[in-house]
């Protein structure tokens, strides 16, 4: 009798841990049921062109997408390129340029033309700190969501392969916008350098709910706002919370966040450039102090990526090495410079790909640049009709600007007659 008891004792204290154990089991049977009928059926479809906040990338792809135009040249690079397209294209065309929705590359649109013959039609993909991941990930969104190019012209640095600052290609803010817009599995295998980001990478692609947090995230971000919206309507003639105020009263908060008007670049005068030039010796000081060998090596990695998918998608694609001063070379442990041009020589040789070294330090001036590293209007200009002299000459890369040129009212026909393609 009291066995009996002391079994029916224990069988009540095992109870609520059976329930518990069976609740849990049905919740992950109903989540691993949810999850597989929505890799098959999303009754939701999201906008993968959302994201939380507008960086400069979202109003590159996004420009790209609005205006479908065909381009038959695009450039990448980081704020070296941004820079001297930018100041180039202020005084050549004698007004202020607003880099949010300002993408295109007139005055080297101009030398094309009035060198090899036909239309050209540049657009430029460049970004503040773009390393050849992002460069990758930018130039298949623009395949994917627009058109081919047939040239890419792609200006390369030191900082591109070597920034200390950057502790893995998935951690930048292009990249993270990107790669909702581009199918990643191709190079998972030298992106991913922690065991939890990989483990990251593979819930994102396995599980539905897990992948798709970011657009449910939005969502509700939306409805909240609708909901509050009506429940606290505006009041008449007071003005709203604007972008301006959010950033006066919090500096910090999504620092890569752009909006209309926040980045412009306006001619200038040969004395105004002049005496313009700012000392960036501590942030180069820190991009250069411990280059990681791996940094290097997955980063130039996605630069033989980048020639592989351009022979893929028969682009024409030519490496340039931007203009930097001797004072930034300095920065450099002694002899990384010169490997760093061998190493680049080097790939394009075994990609097949053009490369030319711009980097002449007897050609640009310090009242050429706006600090050690970054062009000015005077000399983006000098940069510019640098490449447009080496394109011609080269003679493959000279036919080919000039087939490229003859063929671009051809791809708008052909573009205009053809459906937009899903993305």
């Amino acid at each position: 009798m009291i066995a009996s008891l002391e079994i029916n004792r224990q069988e009540s204290s095992n109870e609520p841990h059976r329930r518990i154990k069976s609740c849990f089991l049905l919740a992950l049977g109903l989540f691993v049921l949810l999850n597989a009928l929505l890799s098959f059926y999303a009754p939701i479809q999201f906008d993968a062109f959302k994201f939380p906040y507008k960086g400069w990338d979202w109003w590159t792809i996004n420009d790209l997408r609005r205006r479908a135009e065909v381009h038959n040249v695009a450039l990448l690079g980081s704020s070296l390129m941004v820079s001297a397209v930018a100041g180039c294209d202020a005084n050549f065309l004698n007004k202020n340029l607003d880099l949010a929705n300002y993408h295109k590359c007139s005055y080297l649109d101009h030398r094309l033309r009035t060198t090899f013959g036909g239309s050209f039609d540049t657009f430029n993909l460049s970004a503040p700190g773009q390393m050849p991941s992002d460069a990758y990930l930018s130039l298949r969104a623009m395949v994917n969501c627009a058109n081919r190019p047939d040239v890419v012209i792609y200006g390369i640095a030191p900082r591109d392969l070597i920034d200390s600052t950057l502790s893995s290609p998935a951690d930048t803010e292009p990249f993270k916008y990107l790669r909702r817009l581009v199918n990643i599995d191709d190079v998972a295998s030298i992106l991913f350098r922690s065991p939890f980001a990989k483990l990251d990478w593979l819930l994102t692609k396995v599980v539905y709910l897990y992948g798709s947090a970011m657009d449910f995230q939005l969502a509700f971000r939306d409805l909240s706002d609708q909901l509050l919206a009506f429940a606290v309507p505006q009041p008449y003639n007071n003005p709203s919370f604007t972008w301006w105020d959010r950033v006066r009263l919090l500096p910090g908060y999504m620092p890569g966040e752009i909006h209309p008007e926040a980045v412009i670049a306006g001619p200038i005068d040969e004395k105004t450039a002049a005496s313009h030039y700012v000392d960036n010796t501590g942030e180069y000081l820190q991009r250069y102090r411990s280059p990681d060998p791996h940094t290097y090596k997955v980063q130039t990695c996605f630069l033989k990526e980048i020639a592989r998918f351009c022979r893929k998608e028969r682009i024409e694609l030519v490496l340039v090495n931007m203009p930097i001063t001797l004072y930034n070379v300095g920065m450099l442990r002694p002899g990384i410079y010169m490997k760093y041009v061998q190493a680049m020589k080097e790939l394009a040789f075994y990609t097949n790909t053009n490369f030319y070294d711009l980097s002449d330090f007897n050609h640009y001036k310090q009242s050429d640049f706006h600090d050690s590293v970054h062009l000015n209007a005077f000399g983006g200009l000098k940069f510019m009709d640098s490449v447009v002299a080496a394109l011609a000459g080269d003679r493959r890369s000279a036919m080919i600007m000039a087939m490229a040129g003859k063929e671009l009212e051809e791809h708008k026909a052909i573009a205009a007659a053809r459906p937009a393609r899903p993305f």
